[in-house]
């Protein structure tokens, strides 16, 4: 029997409880009026599927405020799944989401962010509510921090010249030039700081792995749905696919010499069939060109840790590379699509109409940039300024060709002169040379598996930007942003066990 002094104490509390509510408390009940509300909502709409989207924005919002990991985890696979722009002629379901796109464009919002945009925002938030809760732990900037901030301050400097020089300066497209350098480093400093833990690098690896499986069976998928058409196409998936799917090639040589059985290793070897299929049937010649770069950098790094193996890799690659080539080089179809991509570089002539019409018209772009860079050589046009031209090329489907080039690199120099190009080219230079430290000094597979992965994409990164429009990419900038912070997380929380010989 409780006592009468017990029993007034807790029917005290109990008052208290009535007349201060706890915050759990609160939660609940409003969580079961909403779903009563909601209930009744479905029941007299007939069972209307899209009332279900503003519940699940609002739980995604609050576990993103709770969790901030979780909008990271929500960020890295949204820009690997959907496309950032249409794929002519073709419709898969992931180009509809538009996430990428401003809500003004197709909605009576008048906000000039997108719902990636809007994510990070919210994902900041989370960040900072989560570092006033722990005041005694500070932002980190990681060991990439101060080149991923001098990249990014380039673009700052390239407004002010583009501002400064006037005329027909375009503030619009200044800030589309600048939307995929800001993802690039906020993606870098969010992940830096929310992933903390081992098991968040696995989350990230799987994610990775999973998802560019989907993309490569999608593309896989829509190369079928091409057959029927009545037109060629060009390609059938969209151009920066290319740039993830090679990287989880790149994986799964790492994993194979270095013997990791793990279930992500499995995975890896288990997507491949998928990614190389994607790979020889997304009709890229520069996803070729990047591949082997690719693979030529994860081998010499893989010399760090098992030489003979490595040396291996090399031998049978080399054996396979000159019987490939023996056999295939009159070859047509997707068989010889790589071979396609070695006669742009030594038989340009023997390449199809079409093929000779872009080097051509590459060539005329390049041609530009370099005309642009010898009249303002210190400081390039600007953002939102077009570059010069002394040879005007015909007309592409594309808004700002006029603005940014194909040659990515050169586009740098062309928005904010040599330090431009000094910026990006140190960032990438800080990235190869600080993840393969780790990676020689790390003795866990594991780890290192982690490592190559930012390693990869800066490769197949840079690779492709120098043909294409690749650092404009917000797609690929948040996937590389993401896998830098893996590599910081890796440098700050793992330090390197002893150097010791590999046997």
């Amino acid at each position: 029997m409780m006592s009468r002094s017990a029993l007034a104490a807790w029917t005290t509390r109990e008052a208290q409880g009535l007349r201060h509510p706890s915050a759990s408390s609160v939660l609940a009940g409003l969580s079961l009026a909403l779903a009563a509300a909601y209930a009744v909502a479905i029941v007299r709409s007939g069972g209307d599927a899209l009332l279900l989207i503003p519940l699940i924005g609002a739980l995604a919002v609050l576990g993103i405020l709770a969790h901030p990991a979780v909008g990271i985890y929500i960020l890295f696979g949204s820009a690997i799944l959907f496309e950032q722009f249409l794929v002519p002629g073709l419709s898969p379901i992931t180009q509809y989401s538009r996430i990428f796109q401003n809500l003004s464009v197709y909605t009576p919002i008048p906000i000039r962010l997108s719902l990636v945009d809007l994510l990070i925002l919210l994902i900041a938030v989370g960040l900072a509510a989560q570092r006033l809760r722990a005041r005694h732990e500070p932002l980190r900037m990681g060991v990439f921090g101060w080149a991923i901030l001098g990249y990014f301050a380039v673009f700052l400097l390239g407004i002010v010249i583009g501002v400064a020089r006037g005329g027909a300066w375009k503030p619009d497209v200044a800030l589309n030039e600048l939307r995929a350098p800001v993802h690039l480093c906020v993606s870098y400093f969010l992940a830096a700081n929310l992933l903390r833990e081992r098991r968040q690098l696995q989350v990230i690896m799987w994610l990775f792995v999973v998802i560019v499986g989907i993309k490569a069976l999608q593309a896989v998928l829509n190369y079928f749905e091409a057959q029927s058409l009545p037109f060629w196409l060009d390609a059938v998936s969209s151009h920066e696919d290319v740039v993830l799917w090679i990287p989880a090639i790149g994986l799964m040589l790492v994993a194979l010499v270095l013997g990791i059985r793990t279930k992500l290793a499995y995975a890896i070897f288990a997507v491949q069939p998928i990614i190389l299929a994607a790979q020889f049937l997304s009709n890229r010649r520069v996803g070729f060109i990047a591949l082997g770069v690719t693979l030529v950098v994860v081998t010499v790094l893989l010399f760090f840790s098992h030489p003979r193996r490595a040396a291996v890799i090399v031998a049978l690659g080399a054996v396979l590379v000159v019987s490939y080539t023996l056999l295939f080089w009159e070859a047509e179809g997707p068989v010889a699509e790589p071979l396609r991509a070695l006669r742009t570089i030594v038989e340009p002539s023997s390449l199809p109409v079409v093929d000779q019409l872009s080097n051509t018209w590459r060539d005329i772009e390049n041609g530009n940039i370099a005309f642009t860079v010898k009249q303002l050589p210190l400081t390039g046009v600007g953002l939102g300024q077009r570059y010069l031209f002394e040879r005007e090329p015909a007309e592409v489907p594309f808004e700002y060709w006029r603005f940014i080039t194909h040659n990515a690199p050169l586009w740098l120099w062309l928005k904010a002169g040599p330090i431009g190009a000094f910026a990006l080219w140190f960032l990438v230079a800080r990235a190869l040379l600080v993840s393969a430290a780790l990676y020689r000094r790390h003795t866990d597979p594991s780890l290192r598996l982690v490592i190559a992965l930012p390693i990869a994409l800066v490769v197949s990164q840079i690779v492709f930007s120098s043909v294409e429009l690749g650092l404009t990419y917000s797609r690929t900038m948040i996937a590389l942003g993401t896998a830098l912070g893996l590599a910081s997380l890796v440098a700050a929380q793992h330090p390197p066990a002893q150097a010791r010989p590999t046997p």
